[in-house]
C-alpha cells in the first residue's frame, strides 16, 4: 500500500500542476483495479483503489487548506468543476479541432500502426500477461482513449499518450520478425526514412519573427514597467492582469465590451507597451477608443505609449504611462525641438502625468514621435505582420 499511496500523492501533485494530469490519475486507478479484477482478486482491487485515492487526496486537501483561506471548500469546488467545465463546454468556441487528430494520424501513420498493432496484440492476451505488464497495457488504453477523445485536441495533447503507446511498437515488429525478419527490418527502415523526410520538410519553418518581436518588446519594458499582449510572451516582465486571450476570452471580451476585463485594463491600468498580434486585432473594436490617442506603433506588431506629432498641429494625447518623454524621429534618433503641453512649452525630456492632454510639436522638425525615454533604433518600420502567430499547429 505504501507504493500505491506514494503514487497517489504524486498523481495529486501532478493534478495541481496541470488538471489534464487527471487522465494519468484515472488511468492508473483503472489499471490497478482492472489488473486485480482480471485476476479475480476483487478485494485487492478495491483496496488498491482506496489507497490510491487516499494518496491523491492528501496534496489536494493540503492545497485547499493552505490556499483556500477561510473558504477551502470554494477552492475544492473550483478544482473539481473547472476540468468538468472544460470537458463539457471546452469545444463550444472552437471549430474543427478534431482535424488535429486526423492530422497526427495521417502524418505519422506508419508509426501509429506499429503502436496500435502492438497494443492490440497485448490486449489479445491480456489475461495471461504478468501483473506489471497488464497494468501498463490497461494504463495505455485508458490514457490513449482520453487523449484522442479530448474535446480540445491541440497537437501538444498527444504527447500525453505517445510515450505509453511507444512501449508497444516493438511488440508488433517482434511478431513480424519471428516470421519475416527482412520485412521487419524494411518496416523499420521505411519508418525512419519517412520520419527524417518529414523533419527535412519542416526545418525551413521557424519562429524567428516571433522571437524578434519578443526581443524588441523586452528591450522596451523595464523591470518596473507593465506590458500587455494577452498571452504572456514576456515571462520576466509584469502584466496588468492574468487575462489569457484565447478564443473563449476573445468572444467574452467582445460580448462584454466596456464591462470586459480587457477594457478595464486599458481604462484603469494601461500598460507602457503592447505586443500586437491577431488576438489584439480580434478585440480591437472594444479597446480601440482607449488606444487610439494613447499608443503609437514603433515597429511591426509593437505599440508604445506615445503620440506621432506634426509641426504646429495640436494633437490629443491621453497619456497612459506617467514618465519622462522625449522626441524621436522615424529611425529612433533624438529630435531637437519643444512640445506644447496644454499651453505650456516644454523642452524634452519632459515629464508627463497620466491623463488627457493636448500636445503640439514646436521647432524645425516637420514631424516627431513623443515617446517614453528609451532606445528605439533598429525596431523597424512597416505594417503589422498579420500572420505572425497563425498556423503554428499546421
Amino acid at each position: 500500500p505504501r507504493t500505491i499511496v506514494a503514487a497517489g500523492i504524486l498523481g495529486g501533485v501532478s493534478f495541481l500542476a496541470t488538471q489534464k494530469a487527471v487522465y494519468f490519475d484515472l488511468a492508473l486507478g483503472v489499471a490497478l483495479v482492472g489488473d486485480a479484477a482480471l485476476s479475480q482478486r476483487y478485494r485487492a482491487g478495491i483496496a488498491r483503489g482506496a489507497w490510491l485515492l487516499l494518496g491523491w487526496s492528501l496534496p489536494i486537501a493540503a492545497y485547499c487548506l493552505v490556499f483556500g483561506g477561510g473558504d477551502p471548500a470554494r477552492v475544492a469546488l473550483h478544482l473539481a468543476f473547472g476540468p468538468v467545465e472544460v470537458a463539457t463546454t471546452g469545444d463550444d468556441v472552437y471549430q474543427n479541432l478534431r482535424a488535429y487528430v486526423w492530422q497526427t494520424l495521417a502524418r505519422n501513420n506508419l508509426l501509429y500502426l506499429f503502436c496500435f498493432a502492438g497494443l492490440l496484440l497485448e490486449v489479445g492476451r491480456l489475461r495471461t500477461l504478468d501483473g506489471r505488464r497488464r497494468i501498463a497495457v490497461l494504463f495505455t488504453l485508458v490514457v490513449t482513449a482520453f487523449v484522442f477523445a479530448h474535446n480540445q485536441p491541440w497537437p501538444y495533447v498527444f504527447i500525453m499518450a505517445l510515450p505509453f503507446l511507444a512501449l508497444w511498437s516493438t511488440t508488433f515488429l517482434d511478431r513480424v520478425a519471428e516470421r519475416m525478419p527482412l520485412a521487419a527490418l524494411a518496416l523499420v527502415g521505411v519508418a525512419i526514412a519517412a520520419s527524417f523526410l518529414r523533419n527535412v520538410q519542416i526545418l525551413h519553418i521557424d519562429n524567428h519573427a516571433q522571437l524578434q518581436l519578443v526581443a524588441r518588446g523586452d528591450s522596451l519594458v523595464g523591470p518596473r514597467h507593465v506590458y500587455f499582449d494577452g498571452v504572456g510572451m514576456l515571462p520576466n516582465r509584469q502584466e496588468p492582469s492574468l487575462l489569457w486571450l484565447d478564443h473563449k476570452y476573445v468572444l467574452k471580451t467582445r460580448r462584454e465590451k466596456q464591462e470586459s476585463e480587457a477594457y478595464r485594463i486599458f481604462a484603469a491600468a494601461p500598460p507602457k507597451v503592447i505586443l500586437w498580434s491577431y488576438r489584439m486585432d480580434a478585440i480591437r473594436p472594444v479597446v480601440e477608443p482607449l488606444i487610439r490617442q494613447s499608443y503609437v506603433a514603433v515597429g511591426p506588431n509593437l505599440r508604445v505609449a506615445g503620440r506621432r506629432l506634426r509641426a504646429d498641429r495640436p494633437e490629443s494625447f491621453t497619456v497612459p504611462y506617467a514618465g519622462q518623454y522625449q522626441l524621436y524621429d522615424a529611425a529612433g534618433r533624438l529630435v531637437a525641438g519643444q512640445v506644447g503641453v496644454d499651453g505650456r512649452v516644454l523642452t524634452p525630456p519632459a515629464r508627463l502625468a497620466k491623463g488627457a492632454t493636448t500636445v503640439t510639436l514646436r521647432g524645425d522638425a516637420p514631424e516627431a514621435w513623443l515617446l517614453p525615454i528609451g532606445s528605439y533604433g533598429g525596431l523597424g518600420r512597416g505594417p503589422d505582420d498579420r500572420t505572425l502567430f497563425e498556423g503554428v499547429y499546421d
